[in-house]
């Protein structure tokens, strides 16, 4: 079951009219943004330092296409963006220099514009296909449910003739259990002004897929040989190992070690993602890999120097010249907030009336209009305050967490109809982004929790067993490896030692007294330098791999006391597990508690319209 039940329950809020609305009068630079955003602070930025081939990088827009309408550095659209894009395409021509533009894959699952469609990704899909993307790659995401990997393999990866990247996923028709490439294995083209490029396009090791997908290990799928071939029959000057993985995860570095028995000393750039994270790697002085973020909050440019130097060390076999050395690269990357104010600086040197594009100007627009349409931006309710999911302490009044297990799930999921009070656990990785003081929307729903998650129960389970499930659970190995797609921070946390928790919390409007908005604060292998925009830092928090509701009053009666000890299907397996252990006993799990219609997301709705004033 996929959220688009939500359009159901929340259909009372649809808008009768779909006329598209103007922006902002005010600041000029408000004028072509989507309706009532914060204005962008003005920003000190630095020119970009171009190389021989330069790359600009997305990654995990997770349909994130209108921007952050509630944060100052963050909101741009995709009308932007293309514009950004166009105009960058322009300034490389002049700069004869190389310029592609890169996405690495998790479109889907995270935003109403995204999700809201039937099917999924429907209009933001469609707008993607507009941003001339040179090679893209596969995520995730996109491969959760059926519908939207038959979507992608039907629809969208063809349109792309070749350079949609899928070197170890494929496409399994259930019907006959076969399987073909869901995408290309790779790709190889020449830039306009001569740079030769062979691209792959790995997924990190991923299990969680649907039934109509399937997914290779790396390690299995270089030793077939398409990979050998690819390697051995085209002459690149640079090699582009992008892919939905971490920069620093084994998939990369098993495919880099394969590429380099070849190619010893060629140009690599690696463009990955999955861990919406801001990170630089640097693997050896020919080859470095970029992150460039989450939620369309960040683009990446990556220049590479010193490639027309290396060219002589690549003979016409593919093989280097290994009689001397090339001199190592020069690597520059710098993360750019998504905002108008840094694409017109980057792109036209400032001058605004030079940056927009028609065809910019019209996604706008459409974005603006199918917001409207269909009803995501809507209030539900008035949020009384920010609620921040990692910037604070779990327990503070100010977190998403404390939100959650004390007024949502006792408000909107408890069953004051039952016979025993309830326990509520939940992972926390069901929770993904900030709640910001003001309207509460549909689309904020699925920023906040886009999986749909079913409650089960246990009726009547010993109190003091009930009691110790959390720190049970907690404090179990098996249980913390317990994840989901949406557990990005414990995949970070068990790959590497991360060198900054670099996730953003925006300054609300009005906080005259900040000089610099908080945001990220970037360490990486190059140094502290590469955001583009100096923000304030922000502390990092992390959360227990699962929350829960307080335990209830316990009855007169200790030895009688019985509670319901409910949870997300998700964890179901686990729970079972952990409560056997505490009673010995194999408790009934019963897959349907309080009302059938609230799920981890629609729960959200529930409270907001019944709990938070209905507009501020």
């Amino acid at each position: 079951m996929r959220l688009l039940s939500l359009v159901a329950i929340a259909s009372s809020f649809l808008l009768s009219s779909t006329t598209i609305t103007s922006g902002v009068i005010g600041h000029p630079l408000t004028k072509r943004e989507q309706p009532n955003i914060p204005e962008t602070p003005d920003l000190k930025l630095n020119p970009l330092e171009w190389g021989d081939v330069n790359f600009i990088h997305t990654t995990d827009t997770h349909g994130w296409l209108a921007g952050h309408l509630m944060e100052e550095s963050y909101n741009g659209d995709l009308g932007d963006f293309y514009s950004f894009v166009v105009r960058m395409k322009e300034k490389a021509k002049k700069l004869k220099k190389d310029l592609f533009i890169i996405d690495t894959g998790d479109t889907h699952d995270g935003n109403g514009l995204s999700d809201v469609t039937n099917p999924p990704g429907k209009v933001s899909q469609s707008m993607l296909q507009k941003i001339p993307y040179d090679i893209l790659a596969i995520g995730n995401h996109e491969l959760y449910v059926d519908e939207i990997t038959e979507n992608v393999y039907k629809d969208f990866m063809p349109s792309w003739k070749g350079r949609y990247l899928a070197s170890n996923v494929y496409f399994k028709d259930i019907n006959n259990n076969k399987t073909i490439p869901l995408g290309d294995k790779y790709t190889y083209f020449t830039g306009e002004f001569g740079t030769r490029v062979l691209a792959f396009g790995f997924l990190f090791d991923f299990t969680g897929n649907g039934d109509n997908s399937v997914v290779h290990k790396v390690e299995d799928e270089i030793l077939e040989p398409w990979f050998t071939e690819a390697l051995t029959s085209h002459t690149p000057d640079i090699i582009a190992l992008t892919g939905h993985t971490g920069i620093r995860f084994k998939e990369f570095n098993v495919a880099l070690k394969a590429i380099r028995k070849h190619y010893p000393y060629i140009p690599i750039a690696v463009l990955g993602g999955h861990l919406h994270v801001r990170d630089f790697a640097i693997y050896d002085g020919w080859a470095a890999g970029i992150a460039s973020g989450r939620y369309l909050e960040s683009v990446g440019f990556f220049s590479i120097e010193g490639i027309k130097q290396s060219k002589k060390f690549i003979d016409k076999h593919g093989y280097n010249d290994k009689d001397s050395l090339p001199s190592n690269l020069t690597f520059h990357r710098r993360y750019l907030d998504q905002n108008r104010k840094t694409y017109i600086y980057h792109s036209v040197q400032d001058k605004e009336k030079k940056f927009d594009t028609s065809r910019g100007k019209k996604m706008t627009n459409e974005i603006t209009f199918w917001r409207q349409k269909l009803g995501i931006a809507q209030a539900l309710g008035c949020s009384p305050q920010d609620y921040y999911l990692s910037s604070v302490e779990p327990t503070s009044n100010a977190s998403l967490f404390t939100l959650t297990t004390q007024e949502v799930l006792p408000k909107a999921v408890a069953d004051p109809k039952r016979p025993y009070p309830a326990h509520i656990i939940i992972n926390s990785g069901i929770l993904r982004y900030d709640v910001y003081k003001g309207n509460f929307t549909l689309d904020n729903v699925y920023q906040v929790s886009p999986f749909v998650d079913h409650f089960y129960y246990m009726p009547g389970v010993p109190y003091d067993a009930a009691a110790q499930v959390l720190d049970r659970l907690n404090g179990d190995t098996k249980a913390n490896s317990f994840r989901r797609k949406r557990s990005i921070r414990n995949d970070y946390e068990q790959q590497l030692e991360p060198l900054s928790y670099n996730i953003p919390m925006l300054r609300r409007a009005g906080d005259d007294d900040i000089l610099l908005t908080p945001g990220y604060t970037t360490i990486d292998d190059l140094g502290s330098d590469g955001d583009d925009t100096t923000h304030s830092e922000i502390p990092y928090y992390n959360a227990k791999a699962f929350i829960a509701t307080d335990m209830p009053q316990q009855g007169s009666n200790d030895a009688d006391s019985l509670v319901d000890l409910v949870f997300v299907d998700f964890i179901q397996s686990i729970v079972e597990s952990v409560i056997y252990g505490l009673t010995g006993k194999n408790y009934t799990v019963e897959k349907s508690y309080g009302n059938p219609n609230i799920t981890s997301s629609t729960m959200w709705i529930d409270f907001a319209k019944n709990h938070w004033a209905e507009n501020c």
